[in-house]
């Protein structure tokens, strides 16, 4: 995701970006990439990720966001917890019902 320590364009330590990244990725897997050039690709479709469903290649975000790999990385949290032997439940955001936490708090107030 950043350039190496020992890069030439001496970009040392800074991001590659989504074009950089797709064009590796041609580069190791051609069938599976279709476009010619990624670097003249959008980088996304709109302010709020507005890419028509149908559309495989339209923006360099949808074309990554759809990617198995980048898809399925386990967070930072995730791996230090399943290195450590406990498992991470993540929870919905919005449906503090659903919450095992407000649940318990629901129950108690409903026992007294």
């Amino acid at each position: 995701m950043y350039f190496p320590p020992d890069d030439p364009r001496d970009s040392k330590g800074i991001f590659k970006g989504m074009a950089v990244i797709l064009e590796e990725r041609k580069h190791k897997n051609p069938s599976k990439f279709t476009v010619p050039n990624y670097t003249k690709l959008k980088a996304q479709c709109g302010k709020n990720f507005d890419c028509q469903k149908d559309q495989i290649n339209c923006c360099c975000q949808w074309i990554l966001y759809t990617q198995p790999d980048f898809v399925e990385v386990e967070s930072l949290l995730e791996m230090l917890c399943k290195g450590c032997g406990y498992q991470v439940l993540f929870l919905p955001k919005f449906h503090c019902e659903l919450n095992f936490i407000e649940q318990c708090w629901g129950f108690a107030k409903w026992l007294y």
